[in-house]
């Protein structure tokens, strides 16, 4: 009892995402909002893409090993790429783009990365004019394949330079072989030196047709996913030190008791069948009555209950609401019944049943009055119920039952008292003796010492606990509370369930 996992199954965390939906909700929305907001006070970017190729020039000619390195078409991509982004060539763009833009805003605009399939290098420029972007991306890649091609030549230049003092050193021996290879590698160097393209623009930016930057829709869609992950993270937090009792499983593993019913919010305010007419119960919250009368039947099956006390931990739980319609209910389907009002603090019942305030129990415990005058019978009909619980379409006879009732009376000074009182014993055992069952609607035990007084004199206790009001310490006390009274048939009506309450569907009694 209140050591289980709180969240044990998946009906468990379905149920807390129902409890805290506008939680998530609202965290979802918020940040789709933020997002769509944001996206729309941007200034629009546009991206334009040029692509340079870069080639070694020993891929020309095999006779450069004398002053160039070989290095793999990757590796040689990968340095170019980095060298595109350098100041000494962002000063070139803003000479020839003749922009005011100074050249640390033109380098920020500009990304280069390596084409792994091709080893092609892609120069990417972003600006707020596409025009601009698409001349940007363009004149990078111009001016880092003039760079490119100057470094790249002036290796062949230095290579010829030296074939000549080679030759002029040499004799004029025509014989002279080492002189003969130094011409014929001049020559094939002053050809490649021609033709060679080291670096070239491979293909030109065009100015692009759509922003890449801000896209509501995407930016949106991007923020819901983020607000619905910090919804739900703040849907566990707030239903982890939430404190109060949100379901009938939760009210079960905190008190320990059976739950013999489950009533709705709909139905708190009322007395059940027996009611003046103001508030008529619907067919679900009807059936909750039928079930808890026949679950509260058969919770003692060796011994059926004659007396039972009807109390919550704290007010405004629905105990004179669960009195009431139990106790009609029962009457309902032919038992003598009798319906007395023991909360001699806050009486509710005269008002509801449209009965007389007094002379009621108060009276009669303090000796002013007999059980004649305190006795009052309330008449209500029975409508015929067709299949699914809605009355018939056909006229048919209506049922008429009675309900004796015993209201609370004037308020008296001292109610703790004459509840414990010998006369209140007395009249407890002797009524219990007439009536097939008495329901006492009493005070709530943790307001008031009325209930305690009254638990030794009944033969089972019926404990009311509100959804949503009812926290786990108030359980946890009204548990102990009733540990220290002598031991009594104990259990739960869950009370303030709402129509979407996925377990107001299913009714009956569940066991210890």
């Amino acid at each position: 009892m209140g050591d289980q996992p709180r969240y044990a199954s998946l009906r468990d965390y379905l149920a807390l995402l129902r409890r805290q939906r506008l939680v998530v909700i609202g965290v979802t929305l918020l940040f789709a909002g933020v997002a769509f907001l944001l996206s729309t006070t941007q200034e629009p970017r546009y991206e334009a893409e040029s692509t340079l190729a870069f080639r070694s020039i020993a891929q020309d000619v095999g006779v450069l090993g004398i002053n160039v390195v070989p290095e793999s078409s990757a590796e040689r991509a990968s340095i170019k790429a980095e060298a595109i982004r350098r100041i000494t060539i962002a000063r070139r763009v803003q000479r020839e783009l003749r922009t005011n833009a100074p050249p640390e805003a033109l380098l920020g605009a500009i990304t280069t990365r390596v084409e792994a399939l091709t080893n092609l290098v892609l120069v990417q420029a972003a600006w707020d004019d596409p025009d601009f972007a698409a001349r940007l991306a363009n004149e990078f890649a111009e001016q880092a394949a003039v760079v490119s091609r100057r470094q790249e030549l002036a290796k062949v230049d230095a290579a010829i330079d030296e074939l000549r003092r080679q030759i002029r050193r040499a004799s004029d021996d025509p014989g002279d072989v080492n002189a003969a290879l130094a011409r014929q590698k001049l020559a094939e160097l002053e050809a490649v030196r021609a033709v060679a393209r080291p670096a070239e623009v491979s293909s030109r930016a065009d100015p692009p047709a759509a922003p890449v930057s801000p896209r509501p829709v995407r930016n949106t869609l991007l923020g819901a996913l983020v607000g619905l992950a910090f919804g739900l993270l703040a849907a566990f937090l707030r239903d982890s030190l939430d404190r109060r009792l949100r379901a009938p499983k939760d009210a079960h593993e905190e008190l320990g008791y059976p739950v013999l019913g489950r009533v709705g919010a709909k139905a708190l305010g009322g007395a059940g069948l027996a009611g003046n007419g103001s508030r008529p119960l619907n067919p679900a919250d009807l059936e909750a009555f039928r079930m808890l009368r026949t679950n509260l039947a058969f919770f003692t099956p060796e011994s059926p209950l004659r007396s039972v006390l009807v109390t919550s931990g704290i007010p405004d739980e629905g105990k004179s609401t669960v009195a009431a319609s139990l106790a009609s209910a029962s009457a309902a389907a032919g038992q003598r019944t009798l319906l007395v009002e023991a909360d001699l603090r806050r009486p509710a019942l005269a008002e509801r049943l449209g009965l007389k305030q007094g002379p009621g129990l108060s009276e009669y415990l303090a000796g002013t009055a007999d059980p004649q005058e305190i006795l009052q019978v309330k008449e209500f009909s029975i409508a015929p119920q067709a299949n699914g619980g809605k009355p018939a379409a056909a006229p048919a006879e209506v049922t008429e039952r009675s309900l004796v009732c015993i209201t609370a009376g004037r308020p008296p000074a001292q109610p703790a008292e004459l509840l414990a009182s010998d006369r209140c014993r007395q009249f407890l055992a002797k009524i219990g003796g007439i009536y097939d069952l008495v329901v006492i609607d009493s005070s709530p035990m943790l307001s008031s010492v009325d209930p305690l007084e009254l638990i030794p004199n009944v033969d089972g206790v019926v404990l009311c606990v509100r959804l949503g009001l009812t926290s786990r310490d108030d359980a946890r006390a009204v548990r102990n509370a009733v540990r220290r009274l002598p031991e009594r048939p104990t259990g739960l009506v869950v009370t303030g369930l709402g129509g979407d309450e996925e377990e107001y569907a299913y009714y009956g009694y569940e066991p210890v």
